[in-house]
């Protein structure tokens, strides 16, 4: 430590502070808000391969990094088991998988948007579809969206809504935890470089962890 402290004084000592503020980009929030975004685009691939990606613009996220809702909410796009719509399209024999989420950082978050996309892998008999693929996607969304927590619901409804929807918060961020306090050692250099990034992003008590852990369930969020 000595050693890496000494060459990192006289390697970065000579840079003057100009004390100037971090560039904010926050007031420029709509950078999608154009025609050619709502579009549906086709693009021939090189390999053969079929697949649907959906895109949303989001308001940027990422002072959410404590409950983390895109994570939450591509759990629930992304489950495979029964009811889930992985499920329904593999009985339709028109998808071989799903996976939807936001990598919360770089072009997907930032200070000035964040944007969630969920991409299907189609079979030939699912490219075919693919309209009512995309349909059935957000069929899906808007039944999430209608199922949430919702104050209008009669008070037992919406305690029950609550309850289950915080066990699904509660089972994320369980696994989360777990993958954190188990994972494998990583590179010492490409952890540095995590670390120095989480710097920019998270408040000090959390710059370990800011981008690995769910730390409060907030369902308004």
């Amino acid at each position: 430590l000595d050693t890496l402290e000494k060459w990192v004084t006289e390697i970065f000592s000579e840079i003057p502070n100009n004390g100037l503020p971090k560039p904010s980009f926050s007031h420029l929030t709509q950078p999608f808000d154009t025609p050619e975004f709502h579009k549906l685009y086709r693009v021939v691939p090189i390999r053969k391969v079929h697949s649907l990606n959906i895109t949303w613009a989001l308001p940027p996220q990422e002072q959410h990094y404590r409950v983390k809702p895109l994570h939450y909410i591509s759990w629930l796009v992304g489950h495979e088991g029964k009811g889930s719509v992985l499920s329904f399209l593999r009985k339709k024999f028109w998808a071989l998988a799903l996976y939807g989420g936001n990598d919360e950082t770089g072009f997907e978050q930032n200070s000035t948007y964040s944007v969630f996309s969920i991409s299907v892998t189609l079979t030939d008999e699912g490219y075919k579809h693919f309209y009512e693929v995309a349909h059935i996607v957000f069929q899906y969304v808007k039944m999430l969206q209608k199922r949430g927590p919702d104050k209008r619901q009669v008070r037992k409804l919406t305690f029950i809504l609550f309850y289950l929807l915080y066990r699904i918060w509660e089972e994320i961020q369980k696994i989360e935890a777990n993958e954190f306090h188990y994972q494998e050692q990583t590179d010492p250099v490409d952890y540095v470089e995590s670390l120095c990034e989480n710097m920019q992003l998270f408040k000090q008590e959390d710059f370990l962890t800011g981008d690995e852990l769910l730390f409060d369930y907030k369902p308004e969020v």
